[in-house]
């Protein structure tokens, strides 16, 4: 639960500080938020590929 907690919390931060309060940050600290929330993106949609692999290992072909 924890890990997919911080997995959700990471975009969600990178965008606030992408979008949300840019006039906060530094222009550094707003390109790394930007390649964030494009890296985070691509590490949930591994995550969702592997669990569905799992799923589908043992035969259960039911899982979504």
């Amino acid at each position: 639960m924890t890990l997919a907690l911080s997995a959700l919390s990471a975009p969600t931060a990178a965008g606030l500080v992408a979008y949300g309060f840019s006039d906060h940050f530094s222009l550094p600290a707003q390109i790394a938020a930007h390649l964030l929330v494009l890296v985070a993106a691509g590490l949930l949609e591994l995550g969702h590929v592997v669990r569905l692999a799992a799923h589908h290992t043992p035969g259960n072909f039911a899982a979504g």
